[in-house]
C-alpha cells in the first residue's frame, strides 16, 4: 500500500463510530503482559476482569472445558489465571469479548461463520507455535485471532464494494485479498494492521496480521507469521473458512502447508505426510470445539 492509501486509511478508520473501541479489559491485559514479571498485579487483573460478568462467566466456563482444564474445577478468575497463566487468560478475554463488541455488526461478514474461522486459526497456531517452539510463541493464539480483523473493517468501511468482494470472491473460488486488490486497491491485512495500531497491540501482533497472506514479505521474519499463514490455510480446508472452498486441489494444498513449515521448522521434516495429516486433523477437531465453546452464547445475544 502506498503512503497516500495508507493515511486515507487511516483517518477512515479512525473516524469509524460503528467500530468498537478495544474494551478496557483487553487494554489493560495488554499492558500487564508488557510489563516485567515482578510488576504484574494478579489481583489487578482478576479484578478488572470481574467487572464484566458476562466475560467471566465465559472465560470461567471455556477455563473449565476439556481444552483448557488442568485439573480441579476453576471457581473464580483468579483460581484460572493461577491454573492458566496470564497469557492464556489474555487469549481467552480476547476470544469472548470481541465476538460480543462486534456481535451487532452485520455488513457482509457472517458473524458466526467470521468469528469461527479465528478461532479455528488462533488454537490451530498456538498448538502449532508449541509444537515446533516457534520464538514469539505467546503471541500466536492472539495473532490467529485476529489475523483477519481487517474484514471487519473493510466491511464497514466500504460496504457496498465489500459485498462485491465477497461474492466475486465465492463465485470465483479465489482468496478474498485477490479479489479485495482488484476492486479496493489494498487488503484486509493492511486494513488490520491499521486497526491494530490504533488499538495499540503489541507491534508483533500487528506485524503478523499484515503479513500473514504474504510472510515471505516481511522484513523481520517471523515465526509466527508462517505459522498464522499456514493455520489459516488449514483451517479453510478443513471447514472453518468463509463458507467457500478456494480453487485448487486439497492434497497439494496441506503438503504445501508441511512443505512451508519445514523450511522453517526442521522438525517438521521427520513427519510423513500420513503423521502430518492425522495431527492437523487433531488440531483441527479441538479448533472447531473451541468454535463451538465461544460462539454457541454468544449467538444467543
Amino acid at each position: 500500500m502506498n503512503s497516500v492509501t495508507y493515511d486515507i486509511l487511516t483517518q477512515r478508520v479512525k473516524r469509524m463510530s460503528s467500530l468498537p473501541a478495544m474494551p478496557t479489559i483487553l487494554t489493560t491485559l495488554c499492558e500487564s503482559l508488557s510489563a516485567r514479571a515482578s510488576k504484574i498485579d494478579v489481583n489487578r487483573i482478576a479484578q478488572t476482569i470481574s467487572y464484566d460478568k458476562a466475560l467471566t462467566a465465559q472465560c470461567l466456563r471455556i477455563a473449565n472445558s476439556a481444552l483448557f482444564r488442568r485439573r480441579g474445577d476453576v471457581a473464580t478468575v483468579r483460581e484460572a489465571f493461577l491454573a492458566l497463566g496470564l497469557w492464556r487468560i489474555r487469549d481467552l478475554a480476547f476470544s469472548c469479548s470481541l465476538p460480543l463488541k462486534f456481535a451487532n455488526l452485520s455488513r457482509g461478514v457472517g458473524k458466526e461463520i467470521f468469528w469461527r474461522h479465528g478461532l479455528g486459526t488462533a488454537l490451530v497456531s498456538q498448538n502449532l507455535a508449541q509444537m515446533f517452539g516457534a520464538a514469539n510463541h505467546e503471541e500466536a493464539y492472539l495473532c490467529g485471532l485476529l489475523h483477519d480483523i481487517g474484514i471487519l473493517v473493510n466491511a464497514i468501511l466500504f460496504p457496498e464494494d465489500f459485498r462485491n468482494v465477497l461474492k466475486e470472491a465465492a463465485r470465483g473460488k479465489e482468496a478474498i485479498d485477490t479479489v479485495e486488490m482488484r476492486i479496493l486497491g489494498f487488503t484486509h491485512a493492511e486494513s488490520g494492521r491499521i486497526l491494530a495500531e490504533l488499538w495499540r497491540l503489541p507491534v508483533e501482533v500487528a506485524e503478523v496480521i499484515e503479513y500473514h497472506v504474504h510472510p515471505e514479505e516481511q522484513k523481520s521474519p517471523n515465526d509466527v507469521t508462517v505459522i498464522v499463514g499456514v493455520a489459516d490455510q488449514i483451517c479453510r480446508k478443513y471447514g472453518l473458512g468463509y463458507g467457500y472452498e478456494i480453487a485448487g486441489d486439497d492434497s497439494i494444498l496441506l503438503t504445501e502447508c508441511w512443505k512451508t513449515l519445514s523450511r522453517k521448522f526442521p522438525a517438521a521434516e521427520s513427519y510423513s505426510q500420513e503423521d502430518a495429516l492425522v495431527l492437523l486433523e487433531d488440531f483441527v477437531k479441538k479448533a472447531h470445539a473451541l468454535a463451538d465453546q465461544v460462539m454457541s452464547p454468544t449467538l444467543a445475544t
